[in-house]
């Protein structure tokens, strides 16, 4: 912790560099307690720890989430100065006694409050949803900020986000980020347009500003206007159905699923694995939540006959229900229905020709997709597909200017 209080109630901050004699006249000026549980504190500092209070017993203090790393601690640090340095009203390490909470920095922007909390270690996601929920409850607005050092990138546009990552995308379905600060660069960063191909892989893009170019008061990242990941996609979808089966477990659902309705993951027809609007809201594989419409449903029809979207919803629902199909948690987005995506999903068919819509909820097969006999002629599918589809894959993903 950065901030305590004396004996009369006065509020301390501790600076940023505590040379030896500022120390020791910090450590004979009197007491110093925590602001939420109230038991005594003492000043830890040193050539390499950056200073800051810490409980002097091992007490356990239930707003207090020590111990803090450096990185933590310089940190929100910074970020209260970058806030400070605005002239906005704002508090280090605010205790709000109704809910039993301390944010790392409670500020008011344009009449609104906000709660930023800066994350550097993973902590349970109910923890993460409680802390979540209880400032809204407050009418203070949560904004989670993922330590930069933390993010794995893969490649220019691949990242690895975990579950509890995850649970930083904030903004809107259509406009989906999270953000990052690393203390180290002073350095605020966006991860946006956010197109999961699987539980952690992520194509998305990265953006990167030093704070004193920002403002609090229009921190929103810009919207795309395009959408680059195509390629990138098409590769990671080949090499997935290639190399699936390696890496399955024994007795994995989805690939005796496929053996069942007699196909390899290989050879899955090329119209499985598209991205679509609202795909982070399905922690699944993109190839495998669609495989399974297609084997429930697609597979099974020939053309002229009908589609019931009630059925694909069915079917959808039951994965659900026997874990085949998992969604993702995303507390900080508003409510949306899980089967958003699968609509999506096929709008997009019907849009390339494969549907038609009767009637609300009812479609007639207009053609079927081709299950290809090896990798080879899978290969010009894929080719051919894409050649055909690519503008209208791309113009669809485009959500995130579309408000």
């Amino acid at each position: 912790m950065l901030t305590a209080i004396k004996k009369d109630g006065t509020w301390i901050t501790l600076p940023e560099k505590m040379p030896a004699n500022l120390l020791m006249q910090w450590r004979r000026s009197g007491k110093y307690y925590c602001p939420s549980c109230k038991s005594e504190m003492s000043i830890k500092a040193g050539e390499v720890r950056i200073p800051h209070f810490a409980h002097k017993n091992n007490h356990s203090c239930h707003a207090s989430s020590e111990p803090e790393s450096a990185y933590h601690l310089s940190g929100k640090r910074k970020l209260f100065q970058w806030f400070l340095s605005h002239d906005y009203q704002v508090e280090l390490e605010a205790y709000l006694p109704d809910i039993k909470k301390r944010a790392d920095i409670l500020a008011t922007v344009g009449g609104i409050r906000y709660a930023i909390e800066f994350q550097c270690s993973t902590i349970p996601e109910i923890e993460f949803i409680d802390r979540t929920e209880a400032y809204r409850s407050m009418g203070i607005k949560p904004i989670w900020i993922l330590a930069a050092n933390c993010l794995k990138r893969k490649n220019k546009h691949e990242f690895q986000l975990s579950d509890f990552q995850w649970l930083f995308v904030t903004g809107s379905y259509q406009h989906p980020f999270l953000w990052m600060f690393c203390p180290e660069s002073n350095q605020l960063s966006a991860l946006k347009n956010l197109t999961p191909f699987s539980p952690r892989t992520v194509f998305a893009e990265l953006t990167t500003a030093p704070l004193k170019f920002l403002s609090p008061h229009k921190l929103i990242p810009r919207k795309c206007s395009r959408f680059p990941f195509l390629p990138a996609w098409r590769q990671k979808r080949k090499n997935w159905c290639l190399h699936v089966v390696k890496n399955a477990r024994r007795g994995d659902p989805f690939l005796k699923g496929l053996y069942l309705h007699r196909l390899a993951a290989a050879t899955i027809p090329v119209e499985i694995g598209i991205p679509v609007k609202g795909m982070l809201l399905i922690k699944t594989a993109a190839v495998e939540w669609q495989a399974w419409i297609y084997m429930d449903v697609f597979g099974k029809k020939r053309p002229g006959e009908m589609i019931y979207m009630k059925d694909v919803i069915r079917h959808f629902r039951n994965h659900a229900r026997t874990g085949k199909i998992k969604f993702r948690t995303l507390p900080l987005l508003h409510d949306k229905s899980a089967e958003y995506p699968l609509r999506q999903h096929l709008l997009l068919l019907e849009n390339m020709g494969y549907i038609m819509k009767v009637a609300e909820g009812e479609f007639t097969v207009e053609k079927r997709m081709s299950v290809p006999s090896n990798s080879e002629e899978g290969q010009m599918l894929e080719e051919t597909f894409y050649h055909e589809h690519k503008l209208m894959i791309e113009k669809g993903n485009i959500q995130y200017n579309e408000g």
